[in-house]
């Protein structure tokens, strides 16, 4: 991210949101370049804290990335992906990083959202003037970033696939019961959302067993 705040520095910033207000935090955030804005100040969660850089932020497009997630598209093709698209939601390739290896994963296609994000939600880059006044739900649970996304997609926003990695983050181990929680309120937001059959939701939901259980192998955990 350091690159990007160094050669976009003129049309790039960053917020920083801390939520646990830590003095380290602000140390680090005054050893960035660039536009650097550090909100330091107690939230109600993740979900919370994204809505607090959302209504911070005054750029084209908004790209959500937690910390440790690394950004690995320079500035030059960051800019050059949002310069043909425009206004559209941007789906972004993505690295998961193991313990003892990467896996590249591609995007899928923007109608695969009836499943689950066609891609990770720190490989999105959402078009800031589509959002309006759209924000995170913390009703949907760990699911928030699904309904933020779906919400877009029911609206008509156009989904574009950039083919290329913008993001590479770390997996923390998820556990069955995590993957069963995914599933249950991935089911709410197809319900409700997107209006996708019982028959699909059940289907969506076994795939998402797989999924988490895949992720578990190359996160190492329980090795």
């Amino acid at each position: 991210m350091r690159d990007i705040l160094v050669d976009g520095a003129d049309d790039v910033e960053m917020i920083v949101i801390d939520g646990a207000v830590r003095e380290s935090t602000q140390t680090l955030a005054e050893a960035m370049p660039g536009r650097v804005r550090l909100i330091a100040e107690p939230d109600d969660g993740i979900y919370d804290a994204m809505n607090k850089g959302l209504a911070a932020a005054s750029g084209e497009y908004v790209w959500f990335l937690n910390g440790g997630d690394e950004a690995v598209i320079s500035w030059r093709n960051l800019a050059s992906l949002i310069g043909r698209h425009e206004t559209s939601v941007l789906l972004g390739d993505y690295v998961l990083a193991g313990r003892r290896f990467d896996v590249a994963r591609r995007s899928r296609a923007p109608g695969s959202i009836w499943h689950a994000l066609p891609t990770s939600h720190q490989a999105i880059l959402y078009p800031r003037g589509e959002i309006g006044a759209l924000m995170y739900e913390s009703r949907f649970g760990i699911v928030g970033d699904y309904a933020f996304t779906a919400r877009l997609y029911v609206r008509g926003i156009p989904f574009a696939r950039a083919f290329s990695p913008l993001a590479r983050f770390h997996l923390d181990g998820v556990s069955s019961s995590q993957a069963v929680l995914i599933g249950k309120q991935a089911g709410v937001v197809q319900r409700e959302i997107l209006g996708v059959s019982r028959v699909r939701r059940y289907a969506s939901a076994a795939r998402h067993q797989l999924s988490r259980q895949l992720r578990r192998m190359i996160s190492g955990e329980g090795r």
